[in-house]
């Protein structure tokens, strides 16, 4: 069932082109699969993430926030794209000459 549930969320989040809004906190996720799967039963709806993670649909990174404080942003990455920052100073993307 688990399995079935990640796959069907994953598509929805493709579909959804959510790889393009960068990194987001763990609250996008929780919402978009309980609204796909209708589940709203909290440690399945974390199991399905979990499984999301460890099949590496979806990324973690810790950032700083400001303040001193830090938290972890999850990016969903179906296609294995490395080096893709969406918000990444554009700035710093040109050449230096």
């Amino acid at each position: 069932m688990s399995e079935k549930n990640t796959r069907l969320a994953n598509t929805y989040m493709k579909m959804r082109n959510s790889f393009n809004y960068g990194w987001l906190k763990y609250e996008y996720f929780r919402n978009v699969i309980r609204y796909i799967t209708g589940i709203y039963n909290g440690p399945r709806i974390r199991a399905i993430f979990q499984r999301m993670l460890d099949e590496e649909y979806i990324e973690a990174q810790e950032m700083y926030i400001g303040g001193g404080k830090r938290a972890i942003r999850y990016r969903h990455n179906p296609y294995h794209i490395d080096g893709y920052y969406f918000y990444e100073n554009k700035n710093e993307t040109t050449p230096k000459t």
